[in-house]
C-alpha cells in the first residue's frame, strides 16, 4: 500500500510538473494587415477606440506596429500578449466585441496577411520586455532554416550570439522566439529575433561584435561561426518596427 501511495505521489508529481512547464512559455498573437490609406484617419481612431475597449487588460493586451523599413513596408501588425494556449480558448464570448471589429474595423483592412504565434525560445532572451524603458522602436530579423536544419546547432549559434551581446552589456531587450506554425523552406519565417532600440542613431554605434566574440570564443571562432550559421539559415531580412502610438491607445 505504502509503494502505491509513493508511486500515485511520484504520478501526480510528473504531470504538476509537466503542467507547469506548459504554462511557463510565453507566447504572443499577431497577424499582419494593410490598410486602405484613403481611410487612415477613420481606421486610426476605431482602432484606438476598440484597443481600449476590449484590449488593455491581461492576457488581450494589444498594441499595433507600424513595419518602417524592409520589404513590407507600410504593414501594420496586431501584436496581442503575452497569451497561452490555454488563455486563448479561455476568452469569453464577447459579442460585442466581434460586433465592433466587423463594423469598425474590418470594413477598412485592405488585406490580412500572416497570422501567427510566436514564442519566447527558452535561454535565448536578455531582459524581460516589461522592463524595457518603453522601446520606441525594434529592429526584427527573420530566419529561414535550411532544409538540412539542425534545431541544437541553431539555438547553439544564437546562444553564441546572446552571450557576447551579454558580454558587450549595451543590449536593453533581444530575444528570438519560434513561429509555432509549419512555414515550409521556400521563403519560411521560421524564427524571429527582436532587438529594441531607442533611437536611429543607435546604428552608428559600433559594438565590435566580431572582437567580443572572439574574446569568448577563441581567434578564429567568429569565421567558423559565420560558416555553420549560414548553413543552418538559408535566408535572413531586417524590418524595423515602430509602436503606433495613436491606435494603441497610447
Amino acid at each position: 500500500m505504502k509503494k502505491i501511495a509513493t508511486l500515485i505521489a511520484v504520478i501526480t508529481f510528473a504531470a504538476a510538473s509537466i503542467a507547469d512547464e506548459a504554462k511557463s512559455y510565453t507566447q504572443w498573437d499577431t497577424f499582419r494587415f494593410t490598410v486602405d490609406n484613403k481611410n487612415a484617419k477613420k481606421f486610426t481612431k476605431n482602432m484606438r477606440a476598440h484597443i481600449k475597449k476590449y484590449h488593455t487588460k491581461p492576457p488581450l493586451i494589444t498594441k499595433i506596429y507600424n513595419v518602417t523599413y524592409g520589404p513590407n513596408t507600410n504593414d501594420l501588425i496586431w501584436v496581442m500578449g503575452p497569451v497561452s494556449h490555454s488563455e486563448l480558448d479561455a476568452r469569453p464570448d464577447n459579442q460585442k466585441h466581434d460586433d465592433d471589429w466587423a463594423d469598425n474595423i474590418n470594413p477598412y483592412i485592405s488585406k490580412y496577411k500572416q497570422g501567427e504565434l510566436w514564442r519566447v525560445m527558452k535561454g535565448l532572451e536578455i531582459n524581460n520586455l516589461d522592463k524595457a524603458d518603453n522601446p520606441k522602436m525594434f529592429m526584427a530579423r527573420y530566419l529561414t532554416v535550411s532544409k538540412s536544419y539542425d534545431p541544437t546547432v541553431g539555438k547553439y549559434l544564437l546562444m553564441q550570439v546572446k552571450k557576447t551581446l551579454d558580454k558587450i552589456g549595451k543590449t536593453k531587450y533581444w530575444v528570438v522566439m519560434d513561429n509555432q506554425f509549419i512555414q515550409g523552406h521556400k521563403n519560411g519565417r521560421h524564427l524571429l529575433a527582436l532587438s529594441s532600440m531607442g533611437s536611429f542613431a543607435e546604428w552608428d554605434e559600433d559594438w565590435e561584435f566580431n572582437k567580443h566574440f572572439e574574446e569568448l570564443y577563441g581567434e578564429g571562432s567568429f569565421k567558423a561561426f559565420q560558416k555553420n550559421y549560414n548553413k543552418s539559415f538559408k535566408n535572413q531580412w531586417n524590418e524595423l518596427i515602430t509602436v503606433n502610438k495613436e491606435m494603441s491607445g497610447l
